[in-house]
Formats: C-alpha cells, structure tokens, sequence
C-alpha cells in the first residue's frame, strides 16, 4: 500500500490526473479498473475518477509495487 498525503503543489487536481503524474508507469485502463474496484481510495472512501483532491487529503492506493 502506498499513501499520499495531498499537498498545496497537488491540490485541486482530478484524482486521475494526480495518480497519472504520481505513478506513470500504471496503465490507464488498470488505474480506472483499480478506481472502479476501491484499490484507490481518497480518506479511506471510494471516490470517482473526476474526484478533486484537496490540501491534507490522503489518497491510499492498494497496488503491486510491480
């Protein structure tokens, strides 16, 4: 599991386009599906793809390290 806590730099982003900057090396389709399924999570919640991140929230994603 990796965490991030969102700072002033990544605020008010769409959570796609943060996890797109964040880990480039994961596929489009596999992060929608992993959104889709709540293996990413914004404070512990299911959030949709269009979801703006805020300073302090903590977006958790429960993903292989591959």
């Amino acid at each position: 599991m990796k965490s991030f806590i969102i700072n002033k730099n990544d605020a008010n982003q769409r959570l796609d386009k943060f996890i797109n900057k964040t880990v480039p090396l994961l596929p489009k389709t596999l992060m929608y599906k992993y959104i889709r399924i709540k293996r990413i999570k914004v404070n512990g919640k299911r959030a949709d793809i269009s979801t703006r991140i805020n300073i302090g929230d903590v977006v958790d994603m429960y993903i292989n390290d591959e």
